[in-house]
């Protein structure tokens, strides 16, 4: 049987796994993603972000929440493929801006409303009518059984079709017909050497094999680059599937 993780457990369980490490080594961990200078402690209403670069057509960037860049946001190159794991935000609503990294051109401004204790994805994608583009998701998970993982699948390639994710022999996908910007709601498989195989209309196959997923822990499949590149595009533009851990992050 699954029990619900509501928000308030997800902080708990948040800041006994990763979180308190960080916060024993640095106040920064509070104030990173904040906008106020002079906060050391804030023990307000709080949002929980997540950030995954997914645009090949997008260099490195900077994240600024009404302005602001903090600590990690202002302080690494957040290049095509990179994560950033959830972090804290104010509440209410906020305008987020990307810009080029070491540069004060914003490729995309967006107001969101951030809500207490809820828990959001960000994922970048090439843009249509501006530089870049974004997929927002609204975390949301049932705490997995004690030898159980939890998985979801993000199309993020812009010219593939509708994907379906099989894992390892089933002939029954997981997901099926999820067209670009799809984001699934998380379901539960058994902890195990894992190979997922995404496929696709026409030749898309793709395969990661004999991934450890571990119990109790919550993870992203992502499709992203294209089916077809541009000629004398670099390799990393390629369809392919990366895995990432949302929670806990170690």
């Amino acid at each position: 049987m699954l029990t619900r993780l509501n928000k308030t457990n997800f902080l708990t369980k948040w800041k006994k796994s990763l979180g308190l490490l960080f916060l024993a080594l640095s106040p920064l961990l509070i104030t990173s993603c904040l906008d106020d200078d002079e906060i050391d402690y804030y023990d307000g209403p709080l949002a929980y972000v997540s950030f995954y670069h997914g645009s090949p057509e997008t260099g490195a960037v900077t994240i600024y929440a009404d302005g602001v860049s903090k600590p990690p946001y202002s302080t690494y190159d957040f290049k095509y493929t990179d994560y950033f794991n959830y972090g804290n935000f104010y509440t209410g609503e906020r305008t987020l801006s990307f810009k080029n990294r070491n540069a004060n051109n914003s490729l995309l401004d967006t107001t969101v409303t951030l809500e207490e204790n809820q828990v959001y994805s960000f994922f970048f994608i090439d843009g249509e009518d501006a530089d870049m583009g974004i997929v927002q998701a609204e975390d949301d998970w049932d705490s997995p059984a004690a030898d159980k993982a939890l998985v979801r699948l993000v199309n993020l390639s812009p010219d593939a079709p509708a994907l379906d994710l099989y894992i390892n022999d089933e002939e029954t996908p997981l997901f099926d017909g999820e067209a670009f910007k799809s984001v699934t709601d998380f379901v539960e498989i058994d902890a195990d050497l894992t190979t997922f195989t995404v496929e696709g209309t026409g030749e898309i196959s793709l395969t990661a094999e004999d991934l450890d997923l571990r119990a109790e822990r919550v993870y992203t499949v992502i499709v992203r680059g294209y089916v077809n590149p541009e000629s004398g595009a670099t390799s990393e533009k390629n369809l392919s599937i990366q895995v990432i851990r949302n929670y806990p992050n170690y």
